[in-house]
């Protein structure tokens, strides 16, 4: 079989295989227990959060690993609005062509949280202009959760320039990073929390 979808999920890499053997026949502890098989568990985790904070230019504390991509956006948009709402902020912003992760996470917090939701322009070729997104911040402005490479027509939003209207507002910027993590770098991108799969880079689903 020639395999053409490695966009929406990738064989398991050997090396990541190699690498997870000893985990998943010996060092099989709950990470939370105290004994040694936990903590060694509790330490191969600490490692592993190490090594993608390094990668990514962040620090290891900040790294939260939960079950993929999907899961990854609801924490991100939803834990950082809901955190927000505390401080009378309930607006966020996003765009029509994100991920349904996040267009199901924003409708969520606007059915039940009352939550206004706006919905960024983008041109025929699906880009977000600086402009735009400066033009749609408020006072409120909980969150601006974006796509880094869109999911369905590829489009590659310019981060950096994103980030500079989001630091300059003092409003966090969520990037979805999904499609775009191990094709395109993502250090130095000025984002304030970064969603990333696994699975599409050569990790078990």
């Amino acid at each position: 079989m020639l395999y053409l979808d490695h966009a929406a999920t990738s064989p398991v890499r050997p090396e990541v295989l190699e690498a997870m053997g000893p985990y998943l026949s010996g060092v099989y502890g709950n990470p939370s227990s105290h004994h040694t098989a936990g903590e060694a568990a509790a330490g191969a985790l600490d490692d592993a959060r190490a090594r993608v904070a390094r990668i990514l230019g962040m620090r290891a504390g900040d790294v939260v690993f939960t079950a993929g991509g999907t899961e990854a956006n609801n924490l991100a948009v939803k834990g950082i609005v809901l955190a927000a709402l505390e401080a009378g902020r309930s607006h966020l912003v996003i765009s029509p062509i994100e991920h349904e992760s996040i267009l199901e996470s924003a409708d969520h917090l606007r059915r039940f949280h009352a939550v206004e939701v706006t919905l960024l322009p983008v041109d025929a070729r699906g880009r977000i202009a600086p402009d735009d997104l400066t033009a749609a911040i408020r006072d409120d402005t909980a969150l601006v959760s974006i796509g880094h490479a869109n999911n369905e027509i590829g489009t590659i939003q310019d981060a950096t320039a994103l980030a500079s209207v989001t630091r300059a507002a003092r409003v966090p910027l969520h990037l979805d990073a999904v499609q775009s993590a191990g094709w395109l770098g993502l250090r130095d991108l000025g984002a304030d929390a970064v969603s990333i799969a696994g699975h599409k880079l050569g990790t078990p689903k």
